[in-house]
């Protein structure tokens, strides 16, 4: 079976988010099968650190008509992994002179050029795919060219994983022009382009990255427009929680943290990472006091409305700490700069990212914060749970999928979690985990069980090739 997967992201190469990690990992795990040849293809970014494309090599060099412009340049560089080939779209105007992934101004004729030069590379370098696997709006438009432009071209079944709906990739609509299209009803919503729509309309059929969230985004709250569109294909819907790497994610092993540990001495482990946290925070954070951990981009979606509503008055009647690692929206990481000025023995802030630090918060909190609006799987509760930082989330998406609230009479459970999007809900189920935290035995349950989750991409990458097998044989019964 040839998969091939198109994605704008694809870690360690380049990462802004959870797109990122998934392609990074679900290609690979899928690749450890000998029935199956997977290929992933992304933009050669400008970013991507010079020592991954140290062996690449570069295929095929052709040229690319898009819209009216003509004798656009493409390369394409081939770098062997493990059990994936990687592909890299190069251009140098498009991609290679750029120092950001993203937002240019251009992104449609970016994108466009990248979705084309895609289908054109294929045809250059003899990878004929049984399924073409599609990510996210960037990539949204190749369904609809498989079965139109390309149709004599390939013969494929397409997949389409929606990693957030909420990034649709909207453009005015005579940027169809670029594709060589004239109107077409299935790029077009509300008198624009929609690569997602297209995608979603034209498809074979369309994943999401938790189960929850494929149910959620048919409804008028989640859907973002699309919600008639997915609830009309729901038979075609298919919601597969994400993993993790449990290698990268492993306090047992993790090179990033001060002290190793696992869910026997976790306790050691966590107050040998705490001092080594206050140093790099230059910071003192007294023992006996619960540690809450915020490792998150600071935007609306990520519940920071629900923080700023309660967190000052928690600060002064709750005997906790907190610290944030993030960065985002300009009013979000003012607040959090504010508090830590307003609280500075016990709220400690740090804006922007950095790898090692957010290790070093999973392997030195003792709750990780995660009240989102919306999360369609979220990795961060589950890296959490890895280090044994226990997760108060929100029920929503993958947090509902991935986080069972404690009950204390059973007992079972491996983690905290309130309904509605409310600052009151929040700040009752916080104070209950701050209460149980000093309940030593019960603490110890709480940790065990979060501990001993499996989140490997083993489980997930099955689903994937269930739905890859069902697709093919439902294309060898219509022929």
């Amino acid at each position: 079976m040839n998969v091939l997967h198109v994605s704008a992201e694809c870690y360690p190469f380049v990462k802004i988010g959870g797109l990122a990690d998934v392609v990074g990992s679900l290609p690979g795990e899928l690749g450890k099968q000998k029935d199956m040849d997977v290929r992933v293809i992304l933009p050669r970014y400008k970013s991507i650190p010079a020592k991954y494309l140290e062996n690449a090599k570069t295929i095929a060099e052709y040229t690319v008509n898009l819209g009216d412009k003509s004798l656009i340049y493409a390369g394409i560089m081939m770098l062997q992994g493990d059990n994936v080939t990687y592909y890299f779209i190069d251009n140098l105007f498009y991609f290679g002179s750029r120092e950001e992934v993203y937002n240019y101004g251009d992104e449609a004729e970016r994108y466009a050029f990248f979705q084309i030069a895609v289908l054109e590379g294929m045809t250059k370098i003899g990878f004929s795919p049984d399924i073409v696997h599609v990510h996210d709006w960037h990539t949204g438009m190749i369904p609809l060219l498989l079965k139109t432009k390309y149709s004599d071209k390939f013969d494929c079944k397409s997949v389409l994983t929606i990693h957030n709906l909420a990034y649709q990739g909207i453009f005015p609509l005579t940027d169809a022009e670029l594709f060589g299209f004239g109107y077409d009803y299935r790029f077009e919503y509300e008198g624009f382009l929609n690569f997602l729509k297209s995608g979603i309309v034209c498809s074979d059929l369309i994943t999401t990255v938790s189960p929850t969230y494929a149910k959620e985004i048919m409804t008028d709250y989640y859907g973002y427009g699309m919600q008639r569109l997915l609830k009309a294909r729901a038979g075609d819907v298919k919601g597969i929680l994400n993993g993790i790497d449990m290698k990268e994610f492993n306090p047992v092993t993790d090179k990033l943290i001060a002290e190793k540990y696992g869910i026997d001495d976790y306790r050691e482990g966590k107050i040998a990472n705490r001092k080594a946290l206050e140093d790099a925070i230059t910071a003192h954070l007294p023992a006996g006091r619960p540690l809450v951990g915020i490792v998150s981009r600071l935007v609306s979606q990520k519940g920071i409305d629900l923080i700023k509503r309660v967190f000052d008055e928690m600060l002064e009647t709750d005997d906790f700490s907190c610290v944030v690692l993030g960065n985002g929206q300009a009013e979000y990481e003012d607040y959090f700069k504010k508090l830590a000025l307003d609280h500075p023995d016990r709220v400690f802030v740090r804006i922007g990212y950095d790898n090692k630090l957010a290790h070093l918060i999973y392997a030195a909190s003792d709750i990780f914060l995660m009240p989102s609006k919306f999360e369609p799987c979220g990795l961060g509760q589950m890296i959490a749970m890895r280090y044994g930082s226990i997760p108060v989330v929100r029920e929503t998406g993958g947090l509902s999928d991935t986080i069972q609230p404690f009950n204390e009479y059973v007992p079972s459970g491996n983690g905290f979690s309130f309904t509605n999007f409310n600052a009151h809900d929040m700040m009752h189920v916080l104070r209950y985990a701050f209460r149980l935290y000093r309940l030593q035995g019960v603490w110890d349950y709480l940790v065990k069980e979060a501990m001993s989750v499996d989140f490997s991409w083993q489980k997930s990458a099955k689903e994937y090739k269930k739905v890859y097998k069902q697709l093919l044989k439902n294309k060898e019964e219509t022929i």
